[in-house]
Parts: structure tokens; sequence; C-alpha cells
């Protein structure tokens, strides 16, 4: 029996509240048993649930939620993106990452490509690099996962095939990108039947893409880099003017490498390494502010929120001047654990930022409106998969080669065009993005797994949601649910410290951090923007407790 609980009270708090004070957004909790699976869709967490009642693992159970995750949210995440997935096998102990970060392609004329327009580089097809998603996913599954690859892709299958119902809250997201569909007729042949934004309770159909995922329940990942799809997409690329190849495909593997980790609060917290960027500033972070004693009760008291995200600023700079995709990359991150370089970070924290100090931005991480998906999955023998997958921005680069269904992703957006930067756009390199699905451990025993869609305030949402978490002892619904606060990264010449907050936020915080403490413009934004958690918690007693944030399309199901 599947259990579905809403919000302890977080929806009656919401009308008790005056404009003045904090208002928590609803999480959906559920419990179980056996398993739990907390995904952006209903239909693609009761895809994985299904696998899970039927013997599967978490592997099993994640390659069913994220095929179906491609199809339901068709604007953040699918076949034409990437894919970041922390595993954690309960019966070694041992966490690896399977890293399927979107590549650039080995004909890539970077010159020509850092004299292009930004709206060049930042969507269409100029900025499309090789698709990972399909290849780290099929990875993932034949090293751990148990049943049948056709049986796990199925229920996508069937969902594009038939169609998925638009639920009310996705309807904004189809809304935002209708000059993005309009400008390309195939995606909006396909997301806009007759001419007219989808509404709640329509069902979309992308047969196409049925075509494309049985191909690929057949004949695995190379029906999808090698073959008939592989020729589809390369001949429509190369027709819109890609340099992407079919070699470029055929050659294109996931990697699988060992987690970071950092200890704090007694957990060891592990999250995605480079080229993933998210992860290191995430991790950093916490590291940092292990030795801090924030005052308090939670963590959005003005005084603990001040000092959590000047720290975070300063994290965020250290990991851009070290994250990407070189071979170095990892052991400059662990250099920055050093209790010295620690305790720099911290002073840095403290004094007045100087503005000279800071180089320019150019790229580098994912822009406030980059979208993707988050699920976490937990089975009954304790296996635990946190995975992140997306196509950079809303739909990508709004590109679809005809007769696959495939929203191509605009990855290529996400790099660096400075020479020498870490993440400089190189050919054949993958550029990093701020994912960072995360799972926690304490003493040999899951305690949770957690991440969020939101570009980058992904990672300052992970340090806000994990500090109220495991540093106060915030039940976890309670911290999903705070009012968002993100630190803005500064850029050349600002000196000033920044925060933005969505609407329905703690004004009286956002008042005292704007007056006692200098932090200047608390831009207020859509509240989706900052993302919708999925979170699965293990409580003392073994039970499973999943969190579905509804900032989002999000849902929990256990049984």
């Amino acid at each position: 029996m599947i259990s579905v609980n809403w919000c302890r009270g977080a929806c009656l708090a919401i009308l008790a509240v005056s404009v003045a004070q904090a208002v928590p957004m609803p999480v959906q909790v559920a419990e179980g048993r056996s398993g739990m699976v907390a995904a952006g869709h209903p239909d693609a967490t009761a895809a994985g649930i299904a696998v899970l009642q039927a013997g599967g693992n978490a592997v099993d159970a994640a390659v069913a939620v994220g095929f179906a995750l491609g199809v339901t949210e068709p604007y953040g995440s699918g076949l034409g993106g990437k894919l970041s997935l922390v595993y954690r096998d309960a019966a070694t102990g041992k966490v690896s990452v399977v890293e399927a970060l979107d590549a650039a392609s080995r004909h890539l004329d970077e010159a020509e490509f850092r004299r292009l327009p930004a709206a060049q580089r930042n969507v269409g097809v100029a900025s499309i690099a090789v698709p990972g998603f399909v290849a780290g996913m099929l990875e993932a599954h034949g090293r751990w996962g148990s049943l049948p690859r056709a049986r796990l892709i199925e229920p996508s299958i069937r969902l594009a095939e038939q169609g998925f119902v638009v639920r009310a809250n996705q309807v904004m997201f189809f809304r935002a990108q209708a000059g993005k569909m309009r400008a390309n007729p195939e995606l909006a042949r396909l997301y806009m039947p007759e001419g007219r934004l989808p509404e709640a309770g329509r069902a979309l159909v992308n047969a196409d893409l049925g075509k494309t995922l049985r191909v690929i329940a057949d004949r695995g990942a190379a029906g999808f880099y090698r073959g008939p799809v592989a020729e589809a997409m390369v001949r429509a690329l190369r027709e819109a003017g890609s340099p992407l190849g079919a070699d470029d495909f055929a050659g294109y593997a996931a990697r699988v490498d060992k987690p970071l980790t950092v200890r704090f609060r007694g957990i060891d917290v592990y999250s995605a390494p480079p080229p993933v960027s998210g992860g290191g500033v995430y991790l950093l972070a916490l590291a940092a502010l292990e030795a801090e004693r924030l005052p308090g009760d939670h963590v959005l008291r003005p005084e603990a929120l001040d000092r959590l995200m000047r720290l975070y600023i300063e994290a965020d700079a250290l990991c851009r001047e070290v994250l990407g995709d070189r071979e170095d990359s990892r052991a400059a991150w662990e250099k920055l654990l050093a209790e010295g370089r620690l305790a720099e970070l911290r002073r840095q924290a403290l004094a007045q930022a100087d503005a000279t100090a800071w180089a320019p931005i150019d790229d580098g991480f994912e822009a406030m409106a980059a979208e993707t998906t988050h699920f976490v999955v937990v089975d009954k023998a304790g296996n635990v998969v946190s995975a992140t997958q997306s196509q950079s921005n809303h739909f990508g680069s709004g590109f679809v080669p005809p007769g696959t269904g495939v929203v191509m992703n605009n990855s290529l957006s996400n790099f660096n065009r400075n020479v020498g930067n870490p993440n400089e756009i190189k050919a054949g390199r993958r550029p990093r993005t701020t994912i960072s699905p995360a799972v926690l451990v304490r003493d040999g025993k899951l305690v949770a797994a957690l991440g969020l869609p939101g570009g980058s305030r992904i990672p300052s949402a992970m340090v806000q949601v994990t500090t109220d978490y495991l540093m106060y002892g915030r039940p976890l619904d309670e911290a999903i649910g705070a009012p968002r606060f993100h630190p803005v990264t500064r850029r050349a010449g600002q000196a000033e410290n920044r925060f933005e907050t969505e609407r329905e936020t703690d004004h009286g915080v956002a008042e005292a951090l704007r007056l006692r403490f200098g932090w200047i413009n608390g831009t207020e934004a859509d509240t989706e923007s900052f993302g919708g958690m999925t979170a699965v918690e293990v409580m003392p007693d073994g039970r499973l407790r999943g969190y579905a944030d509804q900032r989002r399309s999000n849902t929990a199901m256990g049984y």
C-alpha cells in the first residue's frame, strides 16, 4: 500500500502567517518501510515504486524514474541532456558517482565559438553538446541493476506514446518557454499542439520519442549513440550548422568516479566530483561551516544567515578557480579542505570584499534560469540513488532533430570563454554544472539523500537545508519548506554582498540583512526558480520518509 501524507501542518501555517513573517512552502511527506521514491512528477514516481514492488533494486527503479522524467518533464530533462548519479551500496557502504555530463564536439572550433554572440552561445544549435543521460543511466544499470532494461524503460515508452497528463504546477514552465517553442517548429509541434500552450489536464503525446525509447530498450546505449537514431540526430545537427559528428556520438562514454566528501556534524556527506561544480561548492561551504557556532535556533536567524552566506560566497569563488573538466581539478579542490585554507576562507568571509580581487565572470556556472530535475530512490536493502538530470536551460537549445522526439541540451552555454579558466571552452571537454546530488551517512548507516533543480541556486539551497537539518536539528520537511536565500556571486567591480530570495519569504530577515549586515538588493524571484527539493530520510526505527517540495510538481511515494 502506497502512503502519501501531506505537509504536517505546513499548509495551515501558510494561512496563519502575515506578509511580514516566514511563509513556509508545503512539503508533501510519504512514509514506507520497504521502499521510497521522491521525484519530479507523480507518473515517474509511480514507475519507480512499481519497479521496487516487483523486486527491483534502487538502480532499477532509478532507470524507470529517470527515463519517465524525461517524458513527463520535457522542459527539465530527457534523452538530450545530462546526468549525475550518486549511488551507495548498502552491503559494502561504497559510494560511487556516475558522471554523464554533456560533451563538446571533438570538431568544435574554439576560437569561432568564443566569437559568437551570447544569444547563439546560449541557445540554438551552436550550444548543443553530445548528450550524456542515456549512457550514464545505462552505465549504472549495467553495473548495479538487476531487472531487464526493456522492462524498466517500458513505463516511459507508454507515457510517450499514450501521453502524460500536464499538472497544474507544470503549466507555468510551458508558458515561460512559449517563445522558444515558437522559434523551433519541431519543438512546437510536440509541445504546443494545434499551436496552443498545454493546459492542466491535457495529455501530451510524443510518439517520436516513444520510437526512440523502443530502440534504446532493445539495443541499449548503442541504440542511441550509433545506428539510425544517432544518424538522424547528426544529420539534422549538421544541416543546422553544428560541428557534432557521428564519431562524437559513437565515442561518448559515461565516467564512474569516487565522490567528493566532507564530514559535517558527525555525518559523512557525499556529492558529485568535477567536472560537476555544485558538489564542490556545497561541500566546501559545509567544511567551512563545520567550525562555526551559528546563533539562534534555526538557520534563518539574520546573524546565522549572514555568516552562512558570507562563507558560501567565499567557497563559491574558490571553487570557480579550480573546478572543471581537468585531471588536476579534484586534487586542487581537496587542497582547499586543509585547515589553513579553511581558516583563511573564514577570515575572508569576515573581511570587507576587495572588488579588485575578483575576475570578471563569463558564463562559468549555470544561470538562475537553468532547469533540471532531481530524484531519490531507496530500496528495501538500503541501497540509495540520488540523481540529478538536466538539459541545462528550459527545453535546452530548443532544437529537436526531426523524427527523434529528443530535445537537445544547450550545455555549451555553461563553458567559460576565458583562456586558462578551469572551465574554459575546449573541444571534447565537458562543461561544469551546479547540480549537487547528495547522500548523507552516519557511522556506516544511511541518514538521508537529497537534491534539487534550480541552476546556480542549487548549491546554496543545499547548504541552507543541510545546515538547518544537521547543525540545528530542524526536521527535514521544515528545513526544505523554509524560505530560501541565495547569496549572489560577486562580479568584477562589485564590493558589496547581494542576496536574492523568493517572494514567499521572511521579509523581517531580508530587512535585517539589509539594515544590520549591509547586504543589498534583496531581489525577490519566482518561487519555482529556487528549485523543488526531493529527499528521502531513514528514521531511527528504520521507516523511510520521502519529501517532495511543492515549489515544483514533486511527489513522494513509499510502500
